[in-house]
């Protein structure tokens, strides 16, 4: 074990990737959560960096709803008291699944723990549901399983939720995450653009592995913490990472470049392949 974890109180722990925290994920982390109180524990959660496909796999390009770093603050914003990053690797994909719980349950003092149904750890992904509980009857944990959640028909999941970013149908989105999806990113000003041909667009450049949608143009609401405008963003090219955001209300980013901005994905409007958007294609109201 990581000896840089120290000595740890008794806690509730829920385990698991947690890409996006979706609604599936938060009703998870809530019995955690409830479960915790009523034992009177800290509530811990334990994921991982990265995907064990980059590691696996040698999926290198590997994108995500929730980079670590978003991932972090969605974790603190729901109350974690405690959130282990586990760094995926080759040697810990090697631990047989006895180690694992000797090391990364027992040893961090998890007295409860909850999965989801689908959990698996361990070398190949031996460990699952089924060890976990016989593991834990009369031992020094107990274990809950969370059942899958569904919405509309659909099973709420990570894949699901990154199959419709890919298909531009952000719009639905929100029943699955819980709210419209998000990334964050520096904006880089042009004043030849803005000056010489009048056209409000900036450069987005996105600063970690989001999962992006496809190639078109997107309702978007911009935001840098203290002011949120409405938008455009626009995707233009599967072959280059080219991206724009257009409005004409974007003077407040014109000093000081560059600023980090969340762009909100509303909708989809359309396929648009030239570059740039002008204020005489989209005219936002007001």
């Amino acid at each position: 074990m990581d000896k840089s974890f120290g000595i740890q109180e008794p806690s509730v722990m829920a385990l698991g990737f947690f890409d996006g925290v979706h609604l599936g994920h938060q009703y998870l982390l809530r019995q955690a959560n409830n479960i915790a109180k009523k034992k009177n524990l800290k509530f811990a959660v334990m994921t991982f960096d990265p995907h064990p496909n980059e590691v696996i796999k040698s999926d290198k390009d590997r994108r995500y709803l929730t980079p670590l770093a978003s991932k972090i603050e969605r974790m603190a914003a729901i109350g974690v008291d405690k959130l282990f990053v586990i760094r995926f690797n080759l040697s810990f994909a090697s631990l047989p699944p006895s180690d694992f719980i000797k090391q990364y349950i027992i040893d961090l003092q998890a007295k409860h723990i909850v999965v989801g149904f689908d959990f698996t750890f361990g070398y190949k992904a031996q460990g699952n549901i089924d060890y976990l509980q016989n593991v834990s009857k009369n031992g020094p944990f107990e274990t809950t399983v969370i059942s899958k959640r569904i919405m509309n028909d659909n099973k709420i999941s990570s894949t699901l939720i990154r199959e419709l970013i890919k298909g531009g149908d952000v719009h639905l989105v929100p029943y699955y995450l819980g709210k419209h999806y998000e990334i964050n990113g520096c904006v880089y000003f042009s004043s030849d653009l803005y000056t010489q041909k009048k056209l409000n667009n900036i450069e987005f450049h996105i600063q970690n592995k989001y999962i992006l949608p496809k190639c078109g143009v997107y309702r978007v609401e911009i935001s840098n913490g203290c002011k949120t405008i409405q938008g455009f963003f626009k995707h233009s090219s599967v072959y280059e990472n080219r991206y724009e955001l257009n409005s004409n209300k974007l003077d407040w980013l014109k000093e000081g470049n560059p600023k980090e901005v969340t762009v909100k994905f509303l909708n989809r409007l359309a396929y648009v392949n030239t570059i740039p958007i002008s204020t005489k294609e989209f005219v936002l109201p007001g």
